[in-house]
């Protein structure tokens, strides 16, 4: 019988300690000797058994694990001692770390940058992971964390709570029964739920990207989506009255100056209260109903906005089929629709497409003459130079400086009068809300719109159109000029400064009148002692021919024409004595009143209804005597249509002033475009005319001149008959001035 194996005694622990402790001493002498850092094993010893204890990695890092593990390879007398403390290492990493939770989190909950650092701060999902709740950072910079709501697959944020309070790495997010919290870890308070009816018990996240508060009946008691930031996604309504606003950059979250508004008519976009775009006025929307607007939604088929109770839609901007849209006002002031396919964005709408019309795209007052895939073309007005670097803009080149709104929080000073001048920008420089805003006044002389800004502490500028006298009152901020490329456009713009001793400026820079005085008291008497030389030769020339002139029989008051060309000067209109008038009259009576260029008018024509069709028509050559035989073209006889129709103009205020007259036939002012709505009592005026001219026929044969007071558009003949136009006083046409 074979006798049992011995088995081999093994060495005491104490033996087994000592070994490996004498190993590890010796490797730390070859890493000091070779210049190597010492290892994992620290300083500190068991405090039984004299061995050295690991220092424990960062809990947080990816070594948290490796620090449980770690514990193997020292002497353990009890598996069961092991097992607890892995038990327990595993449990305070996940405490430590945080959990990203779905759907539902519950009241005496806290969230922090750091907590959730493994997660990107995500602490909360959707149902189904498409979107996240999280404490972000969306710049490089790591002073500003947010409370955002974002798309989980493209990281983009639709959503932010604290937006004007943002908090360190080390700020929370409390979720408590009386709602949501953020802080920063010293109890400042930077944001937080308004009271509610009643106590939370639990936030929820939908699948939609809504953030909710419920109550235990699962009510609502706070929702994110009636407090939209910048963007809204599919299934949001953004209510009448309510606002977008956009941020100040991709990086700050921060309230910006550009707004969003729906209206009960439209959809706006603003800055300081001044609108740029309308959605009414983009060709790509198109008009449905004609009910109020009570939401604004976006779809997987496009924008619209409803009326009705939800049940009509007023206005469509159609788009191309998608499961997820969103649309934002961009910090750049543009309103933007874009679809998503994974983290792929693809850009649908934008509005304003003319980057140009952003109120602010080149800063105060810079000229913005175009734009290109990396951004606008910047540059300054005449006059005018880059500001200093920590400003956007330009400013005048002369020294003088542009005052602040007497509403700005910057203002500190009180405008006298004496002080304001007014720099030009001259012609073809527009300014993005010309097309949005009414003028204070029409018909209205420039001096009196400037006076009117100089009163106003809170204007900083005009702009004045000639060829209405309209002017244009521009209050508390000043944004971008805009290089107009429209000929008609003859609106121009006066820039008030502070320094400059002149109300105008014609080449870009104020005139200076430090010398006046001493200029007035050299010229001013010179020039009247030329006035009353010149003045006194002309009377006794006059006089003169007066003496040696022969009064023809019945016409005792009348002076040649050789006499008038005696007291003609140079640049004046010419003069016609009673002959040369009567002259012409009776080549006209002969003519039969005027041979009408086109061959279908006969019998009396009211000539400004000829006019006026001829305009609408552009047939403006129709209108030119036909023994002017081709040397008259088609732009000198529009030029000369265009501005007779605006002085003819139903409403005074849209005529314009002599001065601009001049300008237009001279060529020096663009042109104005009479509106066919203030010239429409020339047609009820034809129709009297056709009835006057019918009963007056028999007069005109017998020699009696017809004045009628009213006319209309003439009727059609045969071919080769004449018409015979009729000239009546502008009063007549248009009532007193």
């Amino acid at each position: 019988m074979q006798s049992p194996s011995k088995r081999v005694p093994s060495p005491p622990s104490s033996q087994i300690r000592q070994h490996l402790v004498g190993v590890e001493r010796e490797r730390e002498r070859e890493r000091e000797v070779n210049g190597e850092p010492r290892g994992w094993i620290g300083e500190k010893k068991w405090r039984n058994s004299g061995g050295p204890i690991p220092n424990p990695p960062n809990p947080l890092s990816s070594n948290g694990l490796l620090f449980s593990c770690l514990f193997i390879i020292q002497p353990i007398h009890h598996m069961g001692t092991l097992l607890l403390f892995l038990f327990t290492g595993s449990l305070f990493y996940v405490f430590v770390s945080g959990v990203t939770y779905t759907e539902l989190i519950f009241p005496n909950f806290t969230a922090s940058s750091f907590k959730f650092v493994d997660n990107a701060g995500a602490f909360l999902l959707s149902r189904n992971g498409t979107f996240k709740a999280a404490i972000f950072n969306p710049g490089v910079q790591k002073a500003h964390y947010y409370l955002c709501v974002m798309h989980a697959e493209s990281g983009t944020v639709i959503w932010s709570a604290n937006r004007d309070g943002p908090i360190s790495s080390s700020g929370k997010m409390a979720l408590t029964a009386i709602g949501i919290t953020i802080a920063e870890q010293n109890g400042n308070d930077k944001w937080s739920t308004p009271p509610l009816r009643s106590s939370v018990n639990a936030l929820m996240l939908t699948e939609a990207g809504n953030l909710v508060l419920l109550d235990k009946f699962n009510h609502s008691l706070w929702e994110s989506f009636h407090h939209p930031t910048d963007t809204i996604v599919m299934g949001q309504h953004l209510l009448v009255n309510a606002i977008l606003s956009s941020s100040v950059s991709d990086d700050d979250l921060s309230t910006g100056d550009y707004k969003l508004t729906v209206s009960d008519s439209d959809v706006l976009l603003q800055w300081f209260g001044n609108t740029y775009w309308k959605l009414s006025m983009d060709a790509r929307s198109n008009r449905n109903s004609n009910y109020m607007n009570e939401y604004m939604e976006i779809n997987g088929t496009g924008l619209f906005l409803f009326g009705r109770n939800g049940s009509a839609v007023v206005t469509q901007v159609s788009l191309p089929p998608s499961k997820f849209r969103i649309a934002q006002l961009d910090a750049s002031g543009q309103f933007m629709i874009s679809s998503f396919l994974s983290t792929v964005r693809k850009q649908e709408f934008v509005g304003p497409i003319d980057g140009c019309r952003i109120p602010f795209v080149c800063g105060r007052l810079g000229l913005c003459t175009g734009t290109t895939s990396k951004g606008p073309i910047c540059s300054c007005p005449q006059g005018f130079l880059r500001g200093p670097q920590d400003s956007s803009g330009c400013v005048p080149s002369d020294g003088c400086s542009l005052p602040l709104a007497c509403n700005s929080t910057k203002n500190d000073t009180r405008l006298n009068s004496s002080d304001v001048s007014y720099l030009r920008l001259g012609y073809g420089m527009g300014y993005f809300s010309i097309g949005f805003s009414e003028p204070i006044e029409y018909g209205m002389n420039l001096s009196v719109c400037q006076d009117v800004c100089t009163a106003n502490c809170s204007c900083l500028g005009i702009y004045y159109q000639n060829s209405s006298g309209s002017c244009y009152v521009f209050e508390n901020e000043l944004g971008s000029v805009i290089a107009s490329t429209t000929e008609d456009d003859d609106h121009l713009g006066y820039i008030k400064i502070l320094g400059g001793n002149d109300s105008t400026s014609i080449n870009g820079s104020t005139d200076q009148r430090e010398d006046l005085p001493l200029i007035a008291l050299v010229l001013l008497p010179m020039t009247g002692i030329f006035i009353i030389v010149a003045f006194s030769l002309l009377w006794l020339r006059k006089r003169t021919f007066l003496k040696s002139k022969e009064t023809k029989p019945g016409h005792a008051n009348s002076i040649s024409s050789g006499d008038l060309d005696a007291f003609y000067i140079p640049g004046l209109p010419q003069r016609f004595d009673y002959e040369d008038l009567e002259s012409h009259s009776m080549d006209a009576s002969n003519s039969g009143c005027g041979q009408s260029t086109s061959s279908s008018w006969s019998g009396f024509v009211y000539f400004p209804l000829f006019a006026l069709e001829m305009h609408e028509q552009g047939n403006y050559l129709e209108l030119a005597d036909p023994r002017l035989e081709g040397r008259v073209t088609s732009e000198e006889a529009e030029r000369l249509v265009r501005i007779a129709l605006c002085c003819v103009q139903e409403e005074p205020l849209l005529r314009p002033a002599m001065a601009s007259v001049v300008g237009m036939l001279e060529g020096g002012t663009p042109l104005g475009q009479p509106r066919i709505e203030s010239l429409n009592f020339l047609r009820f005026y034809g129709r009297r005319f056709t009835e006057a001219s019918m009963i007056g026929e028999g007069n005109e044969q017998s020699g009696t001149i017809l004045y009628p007071e009213a006319n209309t558009s003439a009727t059609r003949t045969t071919n080769g008959s004449h018409a015979c136009f009729s000239y009546i006083s502008s009063q007549q046409i248009s009532g007193p001035r």
